[in-house]
């Protein structure tokens, strides 16, 4: 027998029904694709809450006991075919009269993870923080599941535990309600690059906590790709940071320009804004990150990135054939104080300066309208943006 949940819309759920919306609202951005929350009650107690993005592929289902303490998150994601897959299952098994906030600590917890071809990896810890943990992988596919209409929830619950429900609009309820500035989530929309060709325009003013920075381009000569596989490293990381982007390149000499930052008012002062190998003839229609073997964007959260990490102030393009001869290069560099950048035995490397120093920076493959390569950019992240609007 199905038993009713009512359902309660708003922007999202921190102990409290936070920004409520209508459900003709909450429609309207289902169809639109936009971020929305169905906070879900049983016999006027909080029981579900969906966290739902469309347009990002994005589907959390959290489910919570009577005490008000999560027992279960189902996460899941688009396949890149239209239709979504259980990526991530959480839940937990405890004691009564512990309070929701030492419970996920004390319960029993599991993790199922699955990636949309397989495998799937399982982690139970019986005791929670307290106790072992153990850790089984096979080849099991996940759960898939058609994107659903608006109201019709039914197939996701059944997937997350409540094999058997009716869904309908709450008339009224007595949740907590707040407003605030900020909704309580963000879908896992990764770093895209801002603008990034503008960072090439020599000449451009760009205002940075009420200075100006003038923009100026540089050519920093060919980069020799004897192989077809790039790398974008700390030079002082060669030894054991030196993984190549799975996008590969035609072997050959490729120029290299270098973006250079200088504050108008003090000109003495400069940075690396970004750095371009260009490839293709051909001007970027669409950009990708460019990832290393083994990584994927799918768990990237709200404006992250997978990038490659400076430790010695520098960063440096150059080909994997060569990079273990050149690993230690970076001792002769004196930081790249000034210059700010330079090439390495006629093209074998391009060495630059990293922004504002040690971090972690994204590089940004451009392609062609015809899917060749056109670029690789090393973003310096010198224009972050400073919050996360």
């Amino acid at each position: 027998m199905a038993y009713r949940l009512e359902a309660v819309y708003c922007d999202g759920w921190d102990a409290g029904v936070i920004n409520p919306v209508t459900p003709a609202a909450a429609r309207a951005r289902d169809t639109a694709g936009n971020p929305y929350t169905v906070v879900l009650l049983l016999d006027g107690l909080l029981h579900a809450v969906l966290d739902l993005s469309w347009s990002d592929a994005y589907c959390l289902i959290a489910r919570f006991d009577a005490d008000d303490r999560q027992l279960s998150r189902h996460l899941l994601r688009g396949t890149g075919e239209g239709d979504l897959f259980l990526r991530e299952v959480r839940t937990w098994d405890g004691p009564p009269g512990v309070g929701k906030y030492e419970f996920p600590h004390v319960a029993a917890r599991t993790k199922t993870t699955y990636g949309v071809a397989g495998p799937r990896i399982d982690i139970v810890e019986p005791r929670g923080d307290l106790g072992t943990r153990q850790e089984a992988t096979s080849a099991q596919l996940p759960p898939r599941l058609p994107l659903p209409a608006f109201g019709r929830w039914e197939r996701l619950l059944a997937l997350a535990g409540d094999p058997s429900v009716e869904i309908v609009d709450a008339e009224r309820h007595r949740l907590p309600v707040r407003s605030q500035s900020r909704p309580p989530w963000r879908p896992p929309r990764p770093l895209r690059p801002q603008s990034i060709e503008q960072l090439f325009v020599a000449g451009t003013i760009v205002e940075v906590h009420g200075r100006q920075i003038r923009l100026s381009v540089h050519n920093a000569g060919a980069l020799r790709v004897s192989s077809g596989r790039v790398i974008a490293a700390d030079p002082s990381s060669l030894d054991y940071d030196a993984e190549p982007f799975t996008v590969t390149v035609p072997p050959g000499s490729y120029p290299v320009s270098i973006s250079l930052a200088t504050f108008t008012d003090d000109p003495g002062h400069s940075r690396v804004c970004a750095v371009r190998l260009d490839v293709g003839d051909q001007p970027p229609v669409r950009w990708e990150l460019a990832l290393r073997e083994g990584q994927s964007t799918i768990d990237l959260g709200y404006g992250e990135f997978l990038g490659f990490g400076v430790d010695a102030g520098m960063a440096c393009f150059v080909d994997a054939e060569v990079s273990d001869r050149l690993k230690d290069r970076w001792r002769t560099f004196d930081g790249l104080v000034e210059p700010r950048y330079l090439t390495v035995e006629a093209g074998a490397m391009v060495a630059w300066s990293s922004g504002w120093g040690d971090g972690s920076y994204p590089i940004w493959i451009g392609y062609e309208a015809g899917g060749a390569v056109s670029c690789f950019i090393a973003d310096m992240l010198l224009f972050a943006a400073d919050d996360e609007d």
